[in-house]
């Protein structure tokens, strides 16, 4: 086999390798040491770890370390032959699960892998982690199999990793949409204690403990914020009619406006054009609901408030209320005081005019 044909082979199987084929594999496919070396020589292959070789022709791919670890796990053994689960196969986790996610800035020292069974290894920079790993625990990046990014947190949890950096891998996690923040809340809730917080604490304290940590924020915080910092821009709004204002001041913030709206009483034409306004809030909806009757009122503000200084959307949603037609108001529904006085409490009261 002269060298345009060594090259060929090895170039067969590296390719569906990120360019990087084992002494071992380069045996099985009838290449021997001398000629390995030989082809090192020349420049065509570059021994870029003990027993691994980089085809020179392509380019140098990402996380090499981690690849040429992995792959030195089962060195005969080609990459699409390696069955998950498998007694010697191995799955990148922790610190070098976060690497290959690109989540938080944790340093990885070495390359960390998690096996299904007690594994040694001589090699300096590679740490090997005994533990049983379900499927769903496991994902591919970069053809590399991976936990997965809340298996990764819980794994980080378990190892006592720095707090500040655990918090910014969830709060990057969770911003990319990889992570169900209610659902990773139950896995982490055993680690509560192990990081300084009560045994009354929950998993979402947790949570929420180390994200400020590592001075991030969720999402559900930062829509909490911009919530608030809305709700405190409608009370500026709403300055010019005392009645509003001091209602809105009254509610306590976007977090419980849901149960001071329902303070209001029933009030459909309210429920309907404040729904305009405020139905991106969960919790104004079920409070909205309860309304029933109009409330010319609110309308009245909703109808000559300074849309300019709202955003778009909300001026949007302002100008739809302003065009908002009031349906006539029905009369109060009759009255029982209960006292014996020899009222006719069974006929309705007059309807008020004007």
């Amino acid at each position: 086999m002269d060298r345009a044909d060594q090259l060929a082979v090895l170039s067969g199987a590296a390719a569906d390798q990120w360019g990087l084929v084992t002494a071992a594999q380069a045996k099985e496919l009838g290449l021997n040491a001398v000629q390995l070396l030989r082809l090192t020589e020349a420049g065509l292959l570059e021994n870029v770890s003990r027993g691994v070789y980089f085809l020179a022709t392509g380019a140098m791919p990402q996380h090499m370390d981690i690849k040429a670890a992995w792959l030195r796990l089962q060195p005969r053994e080609f990459a699409w032959n390696r069955p998950l689960g498998h007694p010697d196969s191995g799955v990148v986790s922790h610190a070098s699960a976060c690497r290959l996610h690109e989540l938080g800035d944790i340093p990885a020292p070495e390359v960390e892998i998690t096996v299904p069974r007690r594994r040694t290894t001589n090699e300096p920079f590679v740490r090997l982690r005994t533990a049983s790993l379900e499927p769903a625990d496991i994902t591919v990046v970069d053809g590399l199999p991976v936990t997965t990014a809340a298996r990764t947190i819980v794994d980080l949890l378990q190892a006592k990793a720095d707090g500040g950096h655990i918090g910014g891998v969830i709060a990057e996690a969770e911003r990319r949409e990889l992570i169900a923040v209610d659902e990773l809340a139950e896995r982490v809730r055993p680690y509560a204690r192990k990081y300084g917080l009560k045994t009354t604490a929950t998993g979402r304290d947790l949570i929420d403990h180390l994200v400020a940590q590592a001075g991030e924020s969720l999402r559900r915080q930062e829509v909490d914020r911009a919530g608030q910092e809305g709700f405190d821009a409608a009370v500026r709004l709403f300055a010019g009619y005392p009645a509003v204002a001091s209602y809105l001041a009254r509610s306590g913030g976007m977090i419980d406006i849901g149960r001071a709206l329902g303070n209001l009483g029933p009030n459909a034409a309210a429920a309907t054009t404040m729904r305009r306004v405020l139905d991106s809030d969960p919790a104004m909806r079920a409070a909205l609901a309860k309304f029933t009757q109009p409330n010319q009122a609110v309308l009245q503000v909703l109808r000559h408030a300074n849309a300019d200084a709202l955003s778009p959307s909300t001026r949007k949603a302002m100008e739809a209320a302003a065009k908002f037609q009031q349906q006539p108001v029905p009369p109060p529904a009759p009255h029982n005081s209960g006292t014996g006085s020899g009222r006719d409490d069974s006929r309705p009261e007059a309807e008020e005019t004007g």
